[in-house]
């Protein structure tokens, strides 16, 4: 009995291990961080909505962003508030965020990276990562299946 219960566990979760996969982020300056699910886990959590039901559990976007040496805080002046983000899906779906919109210190709102929804596992089509932009009045930012975030400098 026990053993079958082992069996029918990992049938259930295989397909959410196999959708565990890695984020890279490229600051301005080119440095490549890679985050693994781990270290996504790791940092500091967050709830989020997108639209008016569902709620996301995940990774502050602002603390990813912090972690690949991107100003954040009392940090982001100046040239940095000329910057913004490419977060891109594997699709190639693309959404577009200045630096200043993900800081809590612009927004009171949060922005995740999210890898669970409160009330379970991701759906398929979403990946194993999602971005949820809460307070978005449209869902069109939430990109699914992120596989990397970059900073670009505006001329």
């Amino acid at each position: 009995m026990i053993r079958a219960l082992i069996v029918a566990a990992a049938l259930v979760l295989a397909p959410v291990a196999a959708l565990a996969q890695s984020l890279t982020v490229t600051n301005a300056e080119g440095r490549v961080t890679t985050f693994t699910p781990e270290a996504l886990a790791a940092l500091p959590q967050a709830e989020a909505k997108l639209g008016s039901k569902a709620v996301y559990v995940g990774a502050s976007l602002s603390a990813i962003l912090r972690e690949a040496g991107v100003p954040q805080g009392p940090r982001l002046h100046g040239k940095p508030m000329q910057a913004f983000i490419v977060v891109t899906g594997a699709d190639g779906y693309r959404a577009v965020l200045s630096i200043a919109e993900t800081d809590p210190s612009f927004r009171d709102a949060p922005i995740i990276l999210v890898d669970r929804m409160k009330t379970g596992p991701l759906k398929p089509e979403e990946g194993s990562l999602r971005l949820v932009i809460d307070a978005d009045a449209r869902p069109d930012r939430g990109v699914r299946q992120v596989e990397s975030i970059k900073v670009v400098v505006a001329p």
